[in-house]
């Protein structure tokens, strides 16, 4: 080891212009890509904390798969999302949030009064969390629920009232409802008990509709899933909570289509748009593609400039290199002290670059923020960081390259001489 490292000294001691520019080289160029990196990255953070939530990602709405009754019928039946695929879909990595939409498996009913005429007609009743319809939640209103309320709360369709003043109050001269005649209007609500069938155990409750929505199904009335969920346990103790919708929240752009393509290789049925994430996603590999265009236009320099360093260094080193052949060096052993000089020079140079550039990228960034106004609007000092990956990255590519250059230099070239 100590007669290596003595061949290797002596074999620094001319060449030392060649070396030099080796030297510079990577070290311009370890500086250049760790910059063009660190700017990406916060051209990313911009994008990220700045258009990205002005464009929230579309929220995914799952839906069961269609089950066939029979092999050779052409008939179907629906499914349902079971308990199980709502706690295992809410594993999926990205997932941000899952909101449910359970239609109850109880038969139901409503007496309403309005305008001095009583009806009563069976529907279809969901629960509903109370986040989907948030929003559409009257003022003054509560969409909470807590067990044992013999009041509940429901929001109906904003379709099924223009579908009732289209179908009815046009052709029977029924009055026109409004959403702000349905608002506030108690009914009583049958839990159990329908016009087709009446289960052992049913109640009779009271509602009051809090709010009109669009994110519910059409032609039922939703109650809080809290509600559905005790109502159900107390009607039909042996039933399993099932879920006719989810809607699914992700935690960014990049996640959206990954979370799509999980849902959708488990047989669920998908409905998303694309057009907002695939809007920020090309942002990103636009800059992506300019940065990396930029790399390898200087990075076909650099190593053109290294390989010539290199033939020229090894070159020099001729005579030195015949004289450790006639004194029985191997040509593998002369092939290792080539390599051994190139990749130290260029790892020592490459770690000082990245060293220095990562204090100027800082230093002159954050300068260039605290002195643009305009600039400071959108981007932050914070926002210029230099990952550990970046750094790492930028020396092992440098080395690398410079390894595979050598390599060649010293066979192709230099042992065939010798």
């Amino acid at each position: 080891m100590i007669n290596f490292l003595k061949v290797v000294i002596l074999s620094l001691q001319k060449g030392k212009l060649y070396l030099f520019l080796l030297f510079l080289t990577v070290f311009v160029f370890s500086i250049f890509l760790v910059l063009m990196l660190g700017i990406q990255n916060a051209i990313f953070r911009t994008v990220e904390e700045n258009i990205a939530p002005k464009l929230p990602p579309d929220v995914v709405k799952v839906t069961p798969k269609i089950v066939p009754k029979g092999i050779f019928s052409g008939n179907i039946k629906g499914s349902v999302i079971t308990e199980k695929d709502y706690i295992e879909i809410k594993r999926i990595k990205g997932i941000k949030r899952v909101l449910r939409v359970m239609e109850v498996p109880f038969p139901s009913s409503f007496v309403l009064s309005i305008f001095g005429v009583s009806a009563r007609s069976d529907v279809p009743v969901y629960g509903v969390d109370t986040e989907i319809v948030s929003k559409d939640i009257a003022k003054g209103y509560s969409f909470k629920y807590a067990k044992g309320d013999k009041n509940i709360p429901f929001v109906v369709p904003r379709g099924a009232i223009e579908a009732y003043n289209l179908a009815l109050s046009r052709g029977y001269g029924t009055p026109v409802v409004t959403e702000k005649t349905l608002l506030g209007l108690n009914f009583k609500f049958f839990a159990g008990k329908s016009s087709y069938k009446t289960l052992e155990k049913y109640f009779e409750l009271s509602g009051v509709i809090v709010g009109i929505s669009d994110n519910i199904p059409q032609i039922s009335i939703c109650m809080p899933i809290q509600a559905a969920i005790s109502l159900t346990k107390e009607i039909l103790p042996n039933y399993t909570p099932s879920y006719a919708i989810l809607y699914i929240e992700v935690s960014s752009h990049q996640d959206i289509q990954r979370v799509v393509r999980e849902l959708s290789k488990r047989g669920f049925i998908v409905e998303t748009s694309l057009e907002k994430s695939n809007f920020v996603e090309n942002i990103k590999k636009f800059i992506s593609s300019i940065i990396l265009g930029l790399v390898l236009i200087i990075g076909i320099f650099a190593l053109v400039s290294v390989f010539i360093s290199m033939t020229l260094f090894a070159t020099t080193r001729i005579d030195f290199l015949y004289i450790l052949r006639l004194l029985g060096a191997s040509k593998i052993y002369i092939v290792i002290l080539i390599t051994v000089v190139m990749l130290v020079s260029t790892a020592i140079s490459s770690f000082l670059g990245v060293l220095l550039s990562k204090e100027i990228f800082l230093n002159i960034s954050s300068y260039l923020v605290s002195t643009i106004d305009k600039t400071g609007q959108f981007v932050k000092p914070e926002y210029f960081v230099l990952k550990t990956e970046n750094l790492i990255f930028s020396v092992l590519l440098t080395t690398t390259l410079s390894l595979i250059s050598s390599i060649l230099i010293s066979t192709r070239f230099v042992v065939k001489r010798i």
